[in-house]
C-alpha cells in the first residue's frame, strides 16, 4: 500500500497537539524492528503509539498485528509495489487486510482501492474529497466530516497526499479533536524527508521524492513539476519490484 510512512507521520504530527504520541522512526515497519523499538524507544508515558507495519511475503503484517493488537487500524491506498514478491494484486491485498486481525480492534479505515465493505467497525475512504488542488506552493482540498464538506489546505506537495492527509484526519476526529484544530495543525505540518521534499538551494528548486516507489505517486509528482516554468532535471530509477508495464507508463509521462 501506498504513503504508510508519511500517514503515520502526518497523524503523528496532528495528535501531538492533544496526547503524548510516539511513531516508529524512520521507514522501521518490520515484526523486528517494531519489537527492537518497543523495547528500547517507546516512552512510558505514550498515550498514542502509531506503528508503521509493512510486507514482503504473506503473513508479515498478520504477525505485527498479533503483535501490537492495535485499536485503530489505517490500510492506505493499494497497488502493485512489491509485485514481485506478492505475484498479484489480490495477494498484496489480502496481506494488507492482516492489518484487521486484532483482538482489540475498535476501527479500521480502509481505502477504497482494498474493495471490502464498510461495517460498524470498518470505514472506506477514498470518494469522500474534492476540489484537490496541488501546487508548488502547497495543497488544498475538501473533505466530508460529519455530513459537511470542509476546506484543508497545507504546504505539502503532491495531490495524492490528501488521500493519505484524509485517513490521518478521520483518525484524529475519531479520537475527539475538533476540525479547527486538525485544520490548523495541517498549517504547519512539513513534508515528509525524500517524499516530495521541497528544497531551494543556489538558486535552484530541488524537489526531492527519492523515497517515493510507485507508479501512481510518481505520475502525480511529475504533473507537479510540470507546471515548473524554468529548465529542468529529471533523475529517476523508474520504478523498483513494479512491472515492465508500469515503466512504461512512467516514461511515457516523463516524456
Amino acid at each position: 500500500s501506498y504513503g504508510k510512512t508519511s500517514i503515520k507521520n502526518f497523524l503523528a504530527h496532528i495528535l501531538s497537539s492533544s496526547f503524548h504520541v510516539y511513531a516508529t522512526p524512520r521507514s522501521v515497519n518490520t515484526l523486528g524492528g517494531i519489537v527492537k523499538d518497543i523495547n528500547e524507544a517507546l516512552p512510558s508515558n505514550t498515550q498514542v503509539y502509531i506503528v508503521e507495519a509493512g510486507a514482503r511475503e504473506r503473513g508479515d503484517i498478520d504477525e505485527s498485528a498479533l503483535l501490537v493488537n492495535p485499536h485503530i487500524a489505517i490500510v492506505g491506498r493499494i497497488g502493485e509495489q512489491h509485485i514481485e514478491y506478492f505475484k498479484t494484486l489480490e495477494n498484496i491485498r489480502n496481506t494488507k487486510m492482516e492489518l484487521l486481525h486484532s483482538n482489540r480492534l475498535e476501527k479500521a479505515f480502509v481505502h477504497e482501492s482494498a474493495h471490502v465493505n464498510p461495517d460498524d467497525k470498518t470505514t472506506v475512504f477514498g470518494s469522500d474529497i474534492r476540489n484537490i488542488e496541488a501546487t508548488l506552493d502547497g495543497t488544498s482540498f475538501e473533505l466530508l466530516l460529519d455530513g459537511q464538506w470542509v476546506g484543508f489546505t497545507c504546504k505539502l506537495l503532491g495531490d495524492f497526499n490528501a488521500i493519505n492527509l484524509t485517513a490521518a484526519i478521520h483518525v484524529a476526529r475519531l479520537l475527539g479533536l475538533e476540525i479547527e484544530a486538525i485544520q490548523n495543525a495541517l498549517l504547519t505540518l512539513q513534508s515528509v524527508a525524500h517524499r516530495l521534499q521541497k528544497i531551494e538551494a543556489g538558486g535552484k528548486l530541488i524537489i526531492d521524492d527519492s523515497f517515493n516507489g510507485n507508479l501512481e505517486g510518481m505520475l502525480s509528482s511529475y504533473e507537479l513539476i510540470s507546471t515548473y516554468a524554468g529548465r529542468k532535471v529529471l533523475i529517476t530509477p523508474g520504478i523498483i519490484e513494479s512491472t515492465q508495464e508500469a515503466n512504461m507508463t512512467l516514461a511515457q509521462k516523463i516524456d
